[in-house]
């Protein structure tokens, strides 16, 4: 009960015009038959967004450490009239796709929870498809507030350095998240 209702909290916060999920959707260019892996998928809020998206041929991954979470999305009544969204817990060897499968990951909040990073994004960088795409959104750090006082961050920076040390170059920056970054990687040419 407890982490249903954390969930649904989660799925509140990430539909809020507040946090801008339209133009956020928006701006990932997402189309027909497009594989989406959506990392630290939480309570599937962008899960069944991109769903819709990326239409009955797409396919959309629902990707989590957290078990109760992927129960949650599997169970949600959304959930239940679409044919296109698969849940995987990542395992300690990565997440078990084939390669060269993926055409964006999406990882929202979560950056900043993921232990060796450069290492995690090399292991994603096989996954995607030639033309495949990261987009990362994280907490900037604000010093007066929840993000900042606790390292739930991680500065521009260090992402950009991380980034480009798993083999990834900017591809493009969005400012209109007044909180957050948000940055589309690609693989170096």
């Amino acid at each position: 009960m407890l982490n249903e209702f954390r969930y649904k909290m989660l799925n509140r916060e990430a539909s809020s015009p507040k946090n801008k999920p339209l133009e956020i959707i928006e701006n990932l260019n997402l189309y027909d038959e497009m594989v989406v892996g959506d990392i630290g998928s939480g309570g599937g809020y962008f899960t069944h967004e991109f769903s819709r998206k990326v239409g009955r041929d797409g396919q959309v991954y629902a990707i989590d450490t957290d078990e109760k979470a992927l129960d949650f999305i599997k169970n949600h009544p959304l959930t239940e009239d679409i044919q296109n969204v698969e849940t995987l817990r990542v395992n300690p060897n990565g997440i078990n796709l084939p390669e060269e499968s993926v055409d964006l990951f999406f990882l929202r909040n979560v950056f900043h929870h993921i232990p060796n990073q450069a290492e995690y994004f090399k292991g994603l960088e096989k996954l995607l498809k030639e033309d495949g795409k990261i987009a990362i959104i994280d907490y900037n750090k604000r010093k007066l507030s929840f993000t900042g006082l606790f390292g739930h961050y991680t500065p521009e920076i260090v992402l950009l350095d991380i980034m480009k040390q798993a083999g990834f170059s900017l591809q493009e920056k969005y400012d209109f998240l007044p909180d957050q970054l948000f940055m589309v990687f690609e693989k170096w040419p």
